[in-house]
């Protein structure tokens, strides 16, 4: 059973040094953060999709507000990195409100790190990547990363109002890239921080999820979900690095144009069976939610729970994502080439020999 995230309040992190407001309606709050950062000029990033939440920005924020940057691309592309930070620079802007999922906080990131502004960040998707200190930016030689305690949002408003109604799809994907972090840093010689952040991520996201995805999801449950994604960008931030099913996604996803979910829920099957023993922990977590069952399939059957995919058979997976093996197997091989130590680089040439 998934424990209910706490009611609207503000609260400090200390590692992260930010200001988390949570609850319906926190978007309300807005005006009091943005004092109590000392903005006076704020452009926001935000797509499409947050149409309704940036129609009520002139409201909150008055004579503040500067206006919206709205092209925001899958992939934070370096075209638009230049194009969005010289908007700002022309705007005078002093503070970056990100609204959206990754791609949109990803972008604000980019804008805050580039001209050293104070970053907000409103999720209205479960990517979690307002709790994290990485950035990326996606280049002709491909998605470049790297990590700066700059680009965390200063405040984050969690507001379960933004998120409910959201299409099934957008659950499915930004929700199953949460649950893979919670599940990859138990993978991991973690600090107690990080585990515990991944144990409680994986419990709030697992049920809230699930519900959502089937449409029976009320106002508690979105914020359930908000704040699992919270944990779960917190646990990765803590762990310092991204896990191996994050770092085939990000090539995989940009190299050959597919989905962020469906990458994640065919991937993590494999790469939980690739770590060997050291997923025991991430084993342990799951038996709690689907005892009896093993680890790989019970992950395997929540994709197909969310509708990411019919079926996920950990033995096909290039042909799921359109691929054949052999470009699967370079894409790894490369990978274990750049892994961070030599226990991630064994993880890498097993996924090589299981494709």
């Amino acid at each position: 059973m998934a424990r209910t995230a706490d009611p609207v309040h503000r609260s400090r992190d200390a590692a992260a040094e930010q200001n988390l407001v949570w609850g319906s309606g926190s978007l309300r709050e807005l005006p009091a953060v943005a004092d109590a950062l000392g903005c006076r000029r704020v452009l926001a990033v935000a797509s499409r999709s947050a149409d309704p939440v940036v129609a009520r920005l002139p409201g909150l924020l008055g004579g503040r507000y500067l206006g919206r940057w709205s092209d925001v691309p899958a992939h934070v592309p370096a075209h638009q990195v230049n194009l969005a930070v010289g908007s700002a620079q022309e705007t005078h802007a002093d503070t970056v409100l990100a609204i959206g999922g990754g791609s949109a906080i990803g972008l604000g990131k980019i804008v805050s790190l580039a001209l050293r502004l104070p970053l907000i960040a409103v999720p209205t998707t479960f990517s979690g990547a307002e709790r994290t200190s990485r950035y990326f930016v996606t280049t002709g030689r491909g998605k470049e990363t790297g990590t700066s305690g700059r680009v965390l949002p200063r405040a984050v408003l969690y507001d379960p109002e933004l998120v409910a109604g959201l299409p099934r799809e957008v659950v499915a994907s930004s929700g199953s890239t949460a649950l893979a972090h919670c599940l990859e840093v138990l993978c991991h010689p973690a600090s107690e921080e990080a585990l515990a952040s991944a144990r409680e991520g994986l419990l709030l996201l697992w049920d809230s999820l699930a519900s959502l995805a089937a449409g029976a999801g009320d106002l508690s449950t979105c914020q359930d979900a908000l704040a699992g994604a919270g944990l779960a960008g917190h646990a990765l931030h803590e762990l310092g690095r991204p896990g191996v099913a994050h770092q085939v996604c990000d090539v995989v996803s940009t190299r050959f144009g597919l989905g962020y979910g469906l990458l994640h829920a065919l991937f993590l099957p494999l790469v939980l069976r690739a770590h060997g023993d050291a997923a025991d922990a991430a084993r342990a977590a799951l038996a709690e939610l689907r005892p009896g069952v093993a680890a790989e399939q019970a992950v395997a059957e929540f994709a197909v729970t969310m509708g990411l995919a019919a079926e996920v058979d950990p033995g096909r997976v290039a042909a799921a994502v359109g691929l054949g093996a052999g470009e699967l197997r370079v894409v790894l091989a490369e990978l274990s080439v750049v892994a961070a130590d030599r226990a991630e680089a064994e993880v890498f040439e097993r996924l090589v020999a299981g494709c």
